[in-house]
């Protein structure tokens, strides 16, 4: 047996393991899809270290002499696996290093000719902002006051359907400032989106919430990233958290067609170029129909790339709004989405070769996310507040 000095200091080594890769992915020096490795291995020294039984199990079922050897056994092979998954990576990463220097003696090899005469300031608009707002006036202002661009941005509040004297108010105050309001009987913020849409000319539309405010000069950022990448049909960034929770979010650095199919990890304030949002048929529905979107862009064969950096702020509130409710409808909702995007969801063997997911997320999303019955509601909202808090985003 292992006395009780030996579990007390696997289960400190355990407890500081754990919160040092908490720490290091916080500062986003540890990526995670390594973390989940670092993560599992202390959970299972806090088990041991606590729960003695499966080690003595595994010890028999191997034929080992004592668990000390069993943990011996067990240390080595998680060394030799890190050693050959770090193997690969290094070899992969060497493939794309020759790549990118060939690349850049291609390029050298051609004069660069002598500059040319500085751009001259834009006059029209790069992108269009649709702000839908249901009675939220003065959080429709403050969205609108967020915009704050070296250029000039076409803007949209889209009024839907509001009942709210004070938002009304709030709405004619800005139309006679010179913000354009369109009115409309409630359809939801996939139907006010699209209506947006529809209204507004600019290549590029950036959709944000009428609760949420916009970093200076991400949309000038982000458009140029879209003039410079002509085969990205959309660009998304992070966010940060305000109100009653304070965080952040990390979007994914790639585009993951098949991980769309268990879990949204894309924010809905994002860029999109105004052919792919028509060809897509705009926002549909009330709830997740930034979901939807992302779904019929992927079977449509568009992509996007991620911006790297904090695009605007979104605000948290504590009073129960649409998202909280469409949790708690999660299953019915998800079922609805696999409907209207039936042959998206027919592809998946086809996308998890494009995205190509590690070998645990193939096995986990599944279970975890694919009936949303194993994962409690409370659980995954608190692992999400959690991951929030830590600045990161789901890992894989």
């Amino acid at each position: 047996m292992i006395d009780i000095q030996t579990r007390l200091i696997a289960l400190i080594c355990g407890v500081g393991l754990l919160v040092f890769i908490v720490e290091l992915v916080r500062r986003r020096k540890l990526k995670e899809e390594y973390s989940v490795l670092w993560v599992t291995t202390a959970l299972v020294m806090l088990i041991l270290s606590v729960w003695f039984t499966p080690l003595e199990w595994l010890t028999n079922l191997i034929g080992g002499v004592t668990p000390s050897s069993t943990l011996f056994f067990l240390a080595l092979m998680f060394v030799f696996f890190m050693l050959l998954h770090f193997s690969l990576r290094v070899s992969a990463l060497e493939r794309r290093l020759v790549a990118l220097v060939q690349e850049i003696g291609l390029m050298s090899a051609h004069e660069p000719g002598p500059p040319g005469p500085p751009a001259a300031p834009r006059t029209e608009p790069r992108t269009a902002v649709i702000v839908p707002c249901f009675n939220d006036g003065d959080l429709a202002r403050e969205a609108v006051a967020s915009v704050r661009e070296d250029e000039p941005v076409e803007i949209v509040i889209v009024d839907d359907g509001s009942t709210d004297p004070a938002t009304l108010e709030c709405l004619a105050e800005l139309e006679r400032g010179g913000t354009r309001v369109i009115h409309q009987a409630n359809t939801g913020l996939g139907g006010a989106r699209t209506t947006g849409l529809a209204e507004t000319s600019a290549p590029y539309v950036f959709a944000l919430d009428a609760d949420d405010l916009l970093e200076a000069g991400a949309l000038a950022a982000m458009a140029d990233v879209l003039d410079a990448q002509t085969q990205a049909g959309f660009v998304w960034g992070d966010y940060v958290l305000f109100g009653v929770q304070q965080g952040s979010y990390r979007s994914p650095d790639r585009w993951l067609p098949w991980t769309l199919t268990y879990v949204n990890p894309y924010p809905v304030c994002s860029m999109f170029r105004r052919e792919v949002l028509e060809r897509a048929s705009g926002w549909q529905g009330r709830v997740y129909e930034d979901w939807d979107l992302w779904l019929r862009l992927v079977g449509l064969k568009i992509h996007g790339v991620g911006f790297g950096g904090v695009v605007y702020r979104r605000r948290l509130h504590g009073d129960g709004r649409l998202l909280s409710g469409a949790r708690a409808r999660h299953q019915e909702l998800y079922e609805e989405l696999k409907q209207r995007n039936a042959g998206v969801f027919a592809e998946r063997a086809g996308l998890r070769r494009i995205e190509r997911p590690s070998a645990w997320k193939r096995l986990v999303y599944p279970i975890v996310f694919g009936s949303r019955k194993v994962l409690p509601l409370r659980i995954e909202a608190a692992l999400q507040r959690t991951m929030m808090r830590i600045g990161s985003g789901l890992p894989g």
